[in-house]
């Protein structure tokens, strides 16, 4: 990224309708309904530094409309920094407190191995695609 790409001095890169992630390109959200009323976040790119504040609010949106179960598919992300990692372990302790379910989708290396690795992995019930 070079100075040119940045926004200039009071305007942002995020059109004012929220209409799209300032990082669209890095990660891609989306979010869907059950007739049962759980909702599952699609979430498919790399979850950083970057763009741990558009999962983080995204999450947050869904868990204040206190569904009965929220499922974060992660199948599609590539990379899984520490600030993803700080965004579930946050998206966990308000989900516990607001007494819905949370599960996660974790079928790949780049999300499993730094559950592991961090010892995380056994605050969350991981689930398989099929098994939501």
């Amino acid at each position: 990224m070079t100075t040119s790409d940045l926004p200039a001095e009071g305007q942002s890169d995020v059109p004012a309708d929220g209409a799209e992630a300032p990082f669209d390109d890095v990660i891609t959200l989306s979010t869907a309904t059950s007739e049962d009323g759980e909702v599952t976040v699609t979430v498919v790119g790399e979850v950083d530094t970057f763009t741990a504040p558009v999962l983080r609010s995204s999450l947050d949106t869904q868990l204040e409309q206190q569904p009965k179960a929220l499922v974060i598919d992660l199948s599609g992300v590539q990379f899984l920094g520490s600030a993803g990692l700080a965004v579930l372990v946050e998206t966990q302790k308000s989900a516990r407190s607001r007494d819905v379910d949370l599960r996660l989708v974790a079928t790949t290396r780049a999300v499993t191995r730094p559950l592991e690795v961090t010892g995380l992995i056994d605050l969350f019930t991981i689930v398989d695609g099929s098994a939501r």
